[in-house]
């Protein structure tokens, strides 16, 4: 069996894995009276956070490994990045900004009204998230829309990778180095394993993305090979790699364990890109590329449904639905909802309301800001060809 080919330089099964892991994310950040609580798989979820760096990596290498050798090249590259990136981002922080504006208004007009600008929401922290340095140390904490210090590690990773292509080049070494020197920096300074976020989340990125893009080197050399696995080798293949990425998620939680993700996520992602096996045809049915398509969406929206659906439901029906449940540690916490169908209910709500949300912004803010940078990329392109085309000017005697 051949490889595919890949003229279009997409990959919809990964896109598959990265709209299931979206959704994971998002489950795990609900926390409902429900049997889904309790299931490692989603309390665990947040590595998968690390599955989206190593994707990305094989992704913009795939895409621009052997185009980044002019600066002129770098500056289009992270014009079209940041296009990608930054107007979902801006318009989340703004809705999050009029949410709490909004909370100052009730206390105006019926006081004592609930709390504004506090905990996560301080205006001290909206300068670092505009500028999307959040994930930078510069912070306490988490703060705004907290899954986004993950998109700002991964913008500075985009200039990274950019800057050291155009200067150096980048080699294998140096992959292999940060793959190597990153969960050594990790194990010795945070004792919840690949549980860092606003302090060492640019290390962990970083770590990520370095796999992906050796995984992109692996994959094109792969594919120029003559024959690939037969489709039964393939299928194996996709469900030993599920079936460990299930078992190891469910099993790390925030143990140094945990450290070892981006390695099987690696290996998942070199499985799955080859489209080859059974799995990887389910990943390209209609349901599964379209939550691929509305996965950044996903990813970047879902926390506002997390926070607001008990403001909402307070208000609406009076009633403080948060109920202190004893767990199999012997802990306790604050789950949602009275019951376990009660809690499973307000699960299934989140993420529809996500979803659908997630389809309104990825038509309105994701699709317009990603033309918008294409032509911003294409005028720069123009613009180049047409100094590098112009005369030298000779100067007069």
């Amino acid at each position: 069996m051949s490889f595919p080919k890949n003229s279009a330089n997409h990959f919809e099964a990964l896109d598959g894995w990265r709209g299931l892991c979206a959704c994971l994310v998002a489950l795990f950040h609900f926390h409902g009276t429900s049997p889904i609580y309790s299931w490692d798989l989603i309390r665990n979820s947040y590595l998968f956070v690390d599955f989206f760096f190593v994707l990305s990596g094989f992704v913009i290498a795939w895409n621009y490994g052997s185009r980044l050798a002019t600066w002129a090249d770098v500056r289009q590259f992270l014009v079209l990045r940041v296009g990608r990136l930054y107007p979902l981002h801006i318009f989340m922080l703004f809705l999050l900004l009029a949410w709490e504006t909004s909370k100052l208004v009730i206390g105006r007009i019926s006081p004592p009204g609930p709390e504004a600008f506090v905990g996560e929401n301080q205006p001290a922290t909206v300068l670092s998230n505009i500028f999307l340095v959040q994930s930078l140390h510069l912070n306490d904490g988490l703060s705004w829309n907290a899954p986004s210090w993950s998109i700002s590690t991964e913008l500075w990773a985009y200039v990274v990778f950019a800057l050291v292509s155009v200067m150096v080049g980048l080699r294998n070494w140096m992959l292999w180095l940060v793959a190597l020197a990153a969960p050594l920096v990790l194990l010795s300074v945070t004792s919840t394993g690949m549980d860092v976020t606003y302090d060492w989340g640019l290390v962990r990125c970083l770590f990520g993305f370095a796999l992906g893009v050796a995984c992109a080197r692996m994959h094109r050399r792969r594919t120029q090979a003559a024959t690939g696995p037969a489709p039964w080798a393939a299928t194996a293949l996709e469900s030993l790699a599920l079936v460990a990425v299930v078992w190891f998620v469910s099993f790390a939680g925030k143990s140094n364990w945990s450290i070892l993700a981006p390695f099987l996520f690696a290996a998942a992602v070199l499985v799955f890109a080859g489209e080859g096996g059974w799995w990887s045809r389910l990943l390209q049915q209609p349901l599964f590329k379209w939550l691929g398509t509305l996965s950044y969406s996903i990813y970047l929206t879902h926390y506002f449904f997390v926070m607001l659906l008990p403001v909402f439901v307070k208000r609406i029906l009076h009633v403080d639905l948060w109920t202190p449940v004893a767990l199999p540690t012997g802990e306790t916490a604050l789950l949602y909802g009275r019951n376990e169908l009660q809690g499973t209910l307000f699960y299934l709500l989140v993420l529809g309301l996500t979803i659908a949300f997630s389809a309104l912004t990825y038509r309105w803010v994701e699709t317009p800001g990603r033309d918008w940078s294409r032509a911003w990329a294409k005028r720069l392109a123009a613009r180049g060809r047409a100094a590098a085309a112009a005369p030298a000017r000779v100067p007069s005697p």
